[in-house]
């Protein structure tokens, strides 16, 4: 039930694309599709592609901290084809949310969970008078809940602009 839960609240979502360029020109192509460095740029794919590693996401003119970014590994592959065995590539990864933000969650969840339990036992019998007391964990642990879904919501379109620009910069060769 709980890693249902935590399933629900931050997604992890796999992605498997294929090349047929080499791992090299792949990456060359990835890059070439990212505005890297660009801090001015909306709505454009940024990140980084280092030594078979990928890390990208969507930039658009809102921030939000809770979007997917999409962590992979580019990596060589052989493809059959008519003259033998052709060098292309697999780019393996998943969209997710990053890694701070969810311990960052996990940590203000769990603090307001802990908060009402003990609250809770301190109070002993739970009447009506003492829900006052409880209300304050409930309420921050519900509104964190809802801003990550929030969040994802307005980022809902984040894994398939991703995905597209990977695919068209995956399938060209760059000059």
């Amino acid at each position: 039930m709980h890693m249902r839960f935590w399933n629900w609240l931050f997604p992890r979502t796999p992605l498997q694309l294929s090349s047929p360029l080499p791992p090299d020109q792949a990456a060359q192509a990835l890059r070439a599709a990212t505005a890297r460095g660009n801090l001015t740029a909306n709505g454009t794919v940024v990140g980084s592609v280092r030594a078979g590693r990928v890390h990208l996401y969507h930039r658009s003119f809102l921030r939000n901290s809770f979007k997917p970014h999409f962590r992979g590994q580019l990596q060589g592959s052989a493809q059959g084809s008519a003259q033998g065995s052709a060098q292309g590539s697999v780019l393996r990864g998943r969209f997710a949310p990053p890694v701070l933000v969810v311990l960052f969650m996990a940590f203000w969840i769990g603090f307001c969970l802990l908060w009402s339990v003990v609250t809770a036992l301190q109070l002993g019998a739970i009447s009506l008078m003492h829900i006052p007391a409880l209300l304050p964990g409930l309420v921050m642990m519900g509104f964190g809940i809802g801003l990550v879904r929030l969040g994802q919501h307005l980022a809902a379109d984040d894994p398939r602009i991703l995905s597209r620009v990977m695919q068209q910069a995956l399938q060209s060769p760059t000059d």
